[in-house]
């Protein structure tokens, strides 16, 4: 068996992009979050401010990076493996449709836009729910991954 480094290096960015968005945006629900609120009123803005600051360079690298290796493993890779496999392909297309949900979730949390105030002033519950679509899309991944080709 031939090794394509290619093929190794986008499914390594894929899961580093996926760990990163994911484990970051439970880190910010369960740690940073309940944190805060132990701050006093006059320095909690402050300190969120510069979390949220760093946190939005990192929520925008790993959207970009599940992006770009997500449609390369799926078009390149996968996609040739599962030739009018209607199940796979149909799982396949939900998977990315909830996966563009996280991303516009964790993009309206991170962001400073005054359109998307609302979601951040709400955050509590709309991280809840982004976490509970990330863990929906990872099921379907790892469904369609251990699922095998079809006959």
């Amino acid at each position: 068996m031939e090794l394509d480094v290619v093929v190794v290096l986008s499914r390594v960015l894929h899961l580093m992009g996926a760990m990163m968005l994911f484990g970051g945006g439970l880190y910010v629900r369960n740690v940073l979050t309940p944190a805060s609120k132990t701050l006093s009123d006059d320095i909690r803005p402050e300190v969120l401010e510069a979390n949220a600051k760093r946190w939005r360079i990192y929520v925008a690298v790993s959207i970009a990076i599940l992006i770009f290796t997500g449609f390369y493993n799926y078009l390149a890779i996968m996609r040739p493996l599962h030739p009018g496999d209607k199940v796979y392909h149909m799982w396949m297309g939900i998977k990315i449709l909830l996966a563009f949900v996280v991303f516009f979730f964790a993009s309206a949390l991170a962001g400073r836009s005054k359109a998307l105030q609302g979601i951040r002033r709400n955050a509590g519950m709309w991280m809840t729910f982004t976490t509970i679509v990330g863990t929906i899309v990872i099921v379907i991944a790892s469904v369609l991954k251990t699922r095998g080709l079809s006959n």
